[in-house]
């Protein structure tokens, strides 16, 4: 990244060459998705579950361990899609510690080199 353009985010890489523009694009989209996050459990939509309940509102009740495989969009499916998910990154975390290679480069190595 040029410094002139970037300031500071050009040298948060650490090394001589500063951080890349892949890292750099990266590093914007979670920070999109932080402030995204943060603005969904200050002010959700009427669609969205909310962080509390109203007054009067009652909870739905736990799916448990193992829920129903009901497809379509139901609580079940959309639980099992966020445990394997949460699976799915556990396992990309253990591969990077277990290989030592960092995570993006683990991913790009996963989908044939296609993006860097």
């Amino acid at each position: 990244l040029d410094p002139k353009m970037w300031g500071p985010l050009a040298d948060l890489g650490g090394g001589a060459g500063g951080i890349s523009n892949e890292r750099a694009i990266i590093l914007i989209a979670h920070v999109h998705v932080l402030l995204v996050s943060i603005a969904a459990a200050i002010a959700p939509f009427s669609f969205q579950d909310k962080l509390l309940l109203d007054e009067g509102e009652t909870d739905l009740e736990p799916l448990g361990l193992i829920p129903d495989m009901k497809p379509g969009l139901t609580r079940e499916a959309e639980t099992w899609n966020g445990r394997l998910a949460m699976l799915g990154v556990m396992v990309l975390a253990g591969g990077a510690f277990g290989t030592g290679t960092s995570v993006l480069d683990l991913t790009n190595k996963m989908f044939g080199g296609v993006f860097f």
